[in-house]
């Protein structure tokens, strides 16, 4: 008998959009994307002012994606540290991931 389990290793993605440009980056392990979340968020700051032109150009908006034992949580929010790391926490609280130690 073969069976599927459950993996107990936290995959998880960070999707960045401005205006109809769409990045994603994958991550094996949430501290991954923990740790680098505010290089890839300063890219989007650099990637701003270089595109500043008359016309008010929408937010950037990034969606956090985590799967953790088959359950997925994702949230969109604002281009913005402190909000971005606030989401990872709440996503690893809904999907009850351990805390790494």
């Amino acid at each position: 008998m073969l069976g599927q389990g459950a993996t107990t290793k936290a995959t998880c993605y960070l999707k960045i959009s401005i205006e109809e440009e769409v990045i994603t980056y994958y991550f094996d392990q949430v501290q991954d994307l923990e740790a680098h979340c505010e290089k890839f968020l300063e890219g989007i700051a650099t990637q701003e002012k270089k595109k500043k032109k008359k016309d008010k150009i929408p937010e950037p908006e990034v969606e956090v994606g985590i799967s953790y034992n088959n359950q997925k949580a994702s949230e969109t929010t604002a281009a913005d540290l402190a909000i971005l790391k606030e989401t990872i926490r709440k996503l690893k609280i809904q999907l009850q991931i351990p805390p790494k130690g």
